[in-house]
């Protein structure tokens, strides 16, 4: 009996992208675990982070700008507290149901926030013809304030059914100054005549405040450029990969005189390393 090869895990990683008509919105957004979900007929799970890459066919005649979030520790601590109120908000509820009638393919999910298109993969039928994978459940996590409204969570600004997840994090505290003032009041005082005062107001005093900005956590720049794709003088055909945080990627005509010109997601193909999730690499952002 033949043995199983076991170097080969049977997964699509790789496709073009598509979008529907009409076509009106010069940005599309593509989510990385939405895309493997529908190809692949398993569910993927928002929460974790991507590698992908993005290239543009050479016969394309647009310049197209790719964005990510950025792949920082506030980014990732504003989802894991995010997820934990989630759970906690939820807590009495889950515990008086049983297991087997939470939804299967439950998923914590979080928002861009820019309200671009949804981009879908696509896949081709027996005569060949391009077809759209569009079916499939993405609900918006929610929840439920203290005043019975239902609110989701995005990584953009707050609205009054959104929460900023960043902004929310923001809140957890700004940094202080440390030490908060110069003394010098140091130990043996007296027995130091050569110490020099001004020597020891600088140890304290360069270096106690960060080297960011103390204040914030730049909620409002959340996004970070991976690259302009292109055909013309300056061709860039791939983005090479770059991680991409809970798999949202925001793609968005770069054409100076035409930035309301849609984007033609045909031209478009995504890839998603391989790994060990699921057949991905893609580590949890949760744990």
């Amino acid at each position: 009996m033949a043995r199983k090869n076991q170097s080969h895990y049977p997964i699509v990683r790789r496709g073009k992208v598509g979008r529907e008509t009409p076509i009106t919105d010069p940005a599309i957004e593509i989510s990385l675990n939405a895309f493997l979900s529908k190809t692949n007929r398993r569910l993927y799970r928002q929460g974790r982070c991507y590698t992908a890459k993005i290239d543009l066919d050479v016969n394309a005649d647009q310049s197209l700008d790719v964005f990510v979030l950025n792949d920082s520790w506030m980014t990732h601590k504003s989802l894991q507290m995010a997820y934990a109120m989630y759970k906690k908000n939820s807590e009495d509820e889950r515990s008086r149901l049983n297991s087997d009638v939470i939804a299967r393919w439950e998923d914590f999910r979080v928002l861009s926030g820019l309200n671009f298109q949804f981009a879908d993969p696509i896949q081709y039928s027996n005569l060949l013809g391009a077809t759209r994978l569009a079916e499939g459940e993405f609900p918006n996590t929610r929840v439920v304030d203290d005043l019975g409204v239902q609110k989701s969570f995005s990584w953009g600004s707050p609205t009054a059914s959104r929460y900023s997840i960043i902004e929310e994090y923001d809140k957890a505290g700004n940094a202080q100054a440390a030490p908060s003032s110069a003394t010098n009041d140091v130990p043996y005082n007296d027995l130091m005549a050569d110490d020099s005062a001004a020597m020891a107001t600088d140890l304290q005093n360069l270096g106690n405040l960060p080297p960011y900005s103390q204040n914030g956590v730049n909620g409002d720049r959340q996004w970070v450029k991976v690259g302009t794709l292109g055909t013309g003088a300056t061709q860039k055909l791939s983005t090479g990969y770059f991680v991409a945080p809970c798999g949202i990627v925001l793609i968005r005509n770069a054409f100076p005189g035409s930035p309301t010109e849609p984007v033609n997601a045909e031209r478009l193909t995504w890839e998603v390393k391989a790994g060990d999730y699921k057949g991905v690499h893609a580590p949890s952002m949760l744990e």
